[in-house]
């Protein structure tokens, strides 16, 4: 007896002309969460193999995870009553596929399934996973959408997805049945924006997104083995038809599990589970070097990748044989992992960096709380792999651009609850607010999402001085590097209070230049920029102490400040404070901004409602146009 083990294979990269498809062993073939702010995004799904459902049902995800799906599933309570209908529809299926006949599962699940599907609760905990506005299109060469060749559980998933969307109207489902599809050119004029138009039988399908499956090339593979193989097929279904339900699912007997078992232990060899849990905790290495006018990234992970110290808690060793000079703008982006992360170590001389890390974090002008990386002396070697040469500027980019984006998701995944029901776990925000106003809110944050989503660097503008109060090119990567886990709190906090308010001040939005990081557009008149600040420091001042002082560049500045605002001579400030006892009209611009922070008069307004919050910043306003006036009169005299 002679064992071949062949591979499958990969699949084609075109497998539908001028439509690439990344392969299905790869993540990047996984549709990702939803980050675009598309109101209804749009899927088209090809393909009705394993790899055609998983897809289908990553679509329909808004964080898909295959295993926690199919975790979902299989312990969902009062699912293992219905594991006994699921195996005898398998059953039909299988014995009408040995006929040649083709199953049709659909019918089977609604009528044997579905009731009580609906009934345990599984359909709508799918549907809590789905995103919203999702828009999904399977198409099949058959009639039937499933096929017996697939496994279970993933057929399972895909039609509890289909059920899902069927009871939102803001979601939706189809199936097409096509043997070819084709892309087109989009109709002109096209009824919608979509990178993708597609032909099935003579059917417009308009799509942001196409995923085709169409199975490995295992002929190209097997191509050696021809002549072995010639009879394959023949003999493999005569043996299918003389084993039956045996060759489903292949198991070791007692004797030769305990074999096995025994050897592995034998061999010092971990147990699969903490195999994982050790591939984990093993720091993953890289090394940037100075070359020329780049710098040379090497090591196990491209540069967007080092934010897995961030999402995952994945230990990295960062070699910098540099002097931080060297590394310019990098420098900055690297330190930004490093010092909001517990499991990341430099290796670069002491003498070069300490300095500069310390300076930057534990003495940092502008934060209290920053923790310093740890720097070890020496080059451990290794991290040579992949090399790639980037600018300076461009590698600092991409760098910081994962940082932003990775945070502005979290933002999201926390203020969407919020919005809802003012669900704050820990209490970062920490604040009650009405739901008129939270409705208020979640709709400009849309806006906002889209806007920084769309401009990288507007998000990475509205971050930094959110943390950091001072706004100059000098002090820019000390501010940058404080945006992080570590500030996320208060980068939250600030971020939500200044939702409130623009939320009841209409037309505000982010800005990507200075002055400030908010700009407003008032009826008949200029725009008003604004700071919207969470600091917790001023050049080495406590905020709360030196705010009313500083002299900030813009109209009006939103602060969140642990206490009250204070000067010399007045001990507390309300939610509005004017200073008429800054510079004259002469020396600057006349009074001081609109000066708002976290107040008594603030926190009723915002339990109260979107009204209440309008007449407070009404009187805001009045109260600075008035104290405008007495600071012209006085420097009028």
């Amino acid at each position: 007896m002679v064992f071949l083990a062949v591979g499958f294979g990969l699949e084609p990269g075109e497998p539908v002309p001028s439509i690439q498809s990344a392969s299905y062993w790869t993540d990047a073939g996984v549709p990702v969460a939803e980050f675009a702010g598309r109101p209804t995004p749009r899927f088209f799904v090809s393909g009705a193999g394993d790899g055609g459902l998983i897809d289908f049902v990553a679509a329909g995800a808004r964080d898909f995870d295959h295993a926690g799906m199919i975790r979902l599933i299989s312990e969902h309570p009062g699912i293992a009553a219905l594991k006994p209908v699921l195996a005898a529809i398998d059953v039909r299926a299988r014995a009408e596929d040995a006929k040649g006949a083709r199953f049709d599962f659909m019918a089977a699940y609604d009528a044997e399934l579905l009731q009580s599907l609906t009934d345990i609760g599984l359909v709508a905990a799918v549907a809590q996973q789905l995103r919203p506005g999702v828009q999904l299109t399977f198409q099949t060469q058959h009639a039937e959408l499933f096929d017996v060749s697939t496994a279970t559980l993933n057929r399972l998933a895909a039609y509890l997805t289909i059920k899902a969307c069927a009871g939102d109207a803001q979601r939706s489902f189809r199936h097409l049945q096509c043997g070819v599809v084709t892309r087109i050119d989009a109709p002109d004029p096209a009824p919608i924006i979509a990178p993708f138009w597609l032909d099935c039988a003579g059917e417009t399908v308009a799509a942001d997104a196409v995923i085709v499956r169409r199975g490995p090339r295992r002929e190209v593979v097997r191509a050696p083995f021809a002549p072995h193989l010639a009879s394959f097929d023949v003999t493999h279904r005569e043996w299918l038809a003389r084993h039956g339900d045996a060759t489903l699912v292949p198991k070791l007997s007692g004797p030769a599990r305990s074999l096995f078992r025994e050897a592995a232990r034998s061999a010092n060899i971990l147990a699969p589970r903490l195999q994982r849990q050790a591939a984990n905790q093993l720091p993953i290495s890289v090394q940037l070097l100075r070359e020329g006018a780049n710098i040379r990234w090497s090591g196990a992970v491209p540069a967007e990748q080092l934010i897995r110290s961030w999402s995952e808690q994945q230990p990295f060793e960062i070699i910098l044989p540099d002097a931080p000079e060297a590394l310019g703008a990098v420098a900055g982006a690297v330190l930004r992992v490093a010092c909001h992360s517990n499991n990341c170590r430099l290796h670069a001389a002491p003498g070069l960096w300490s300095r500069l890390v310390r300076e930057l974090s534990l003495e940092s002008p502008h934060a209290e709380g920053m923790a310093m990386p740890a720097i070890v002396a020496g080059n451990p070697g290794g991290a040579a792999q992949d090399p790639v040469a980037l600018p300076l500027d461009i590698l600092a980019r991409r760098i910081h651009r994962s940082l932003d984006s990775w945070l502005l998701e979290r933002l999201d995944a926390h203020l969407q609850p919020f919005f809802a029901s003012n669900a704050d776990p820990g209490r970062p925000i920490n604040v009650k607010i009405a739901q008129d106003l939270r409705a208020a809110m979640a709709a400009t944050w849309a806006i906002w999402h889209a806007s920084f989503t769309d401009d990288p660097a507007l998000l990475n503008h509205f971050l930094r001085l959110m943390i950091c109060a001072v706004d100059e090119d000098e002090h820019r990567d000390a501010a940058q590097i404080l945006v992080g886990p570590s500030k996320w709190p208060v980068i939250l906090r600030g971020t939500a209070v200044a939702l409130a308010i623009a939320a009841a001040w209409d037309a505000t939005s982010p800005k990507s230049a200075r002055p400030g990081n908010l700009v407003r557009l008032r009826d008949g008149d200029s725009e008003w920029a604004g700071h919207g600040c969470a600091a917790d420091m001023i050049n080495g001042d406590e905020m709360s102490l030196c705010a009313a002082s500083f002299m900030w560049q813009t109209q009006f500045v939103i602060l969140v400040v642990k206490s009250a605002i204070e000067v010399t001579r007045i001990a507390e400030r309300p939610f509005a404070q004017i200073d008429t006892d800054q510079p004259g009209l002469s020396d600057t611009d006349g009074s001081g901004p609109v000066i708002m922070s976290i107040s008594r008069d603030f926190i009723d307004a915002a339990a109260a409602g979107l009204a209440e919050l309008r007449a407070l910043l009404a009187t805001v306003e009045a109260r600075h146009f008035e104290g405008l006036e007495k600071t012209i009169m006085k420097g009028a005299a």
